[in-house]
């Protein structure tokens, strides 16, 4: 089985039924016909960017290409070098992810909550172009 089956399947499973952790995920797995150890499992949740939310694994509902899963997001800048952005609920973390694959230049780091992320910025010059960037990525 390849890497991106189990990883449909797992984004499939953990949307169909709660799953509480990679032991359970595992087995899951193997029940629908997919081998698969814990490691590997470990692995694939983080490369989908799969969080844990209230104890359940949730498979973030932004995919690259997908922006338009993104129902509500607003920025705004806070002093010289941050932005806050805030999404829908459940969508910041997989937001942050995106952004963060993107490697935007000017970014120092984001840190995500369930609907509210923190961009820090290199320098107070990078605000604007970066915001702009922000909502290139995700208009819909």
């Amino acid at each position: 089985m390849d890497k991106a089956t189990r990883q449909r399947k797992i984004t499939e499973i953990i949307r169909r039924s709660p799953v509480r952790n990679q032991s359970e995920l595992v087995a899951l797995l193997t029940k629908a016909g997919i081998e698969s150890t814990q490691a590997s499992v470990s692995r694939d949740l983080s490369d989908m960017g799969v969080v844990k939310v209230d104890g359940v694994y949730r498979a973030p509902q932004l995919e690259p290409g997908q922006s338009q899963l993104v129902d509500h997001l607003a920025a705004e800048k806070i002093g010289d070098h941050l932005i806050v952005v805030r999404t829908g609920p459940g969508h910041a973390q997989a937001v942050a992810l995106h952004l963060d694959r993107a490697k935007l230049t000017g970014v120092a780091g984001t840190i995500a909550g369930d609907d509210t992320i923190f961009i820090a910025l290199r320098s107070r010059d990078d605000q604007s172009k970066v915001m702009r960037k922000i909502f290139s990525i995700f208009k819909k």
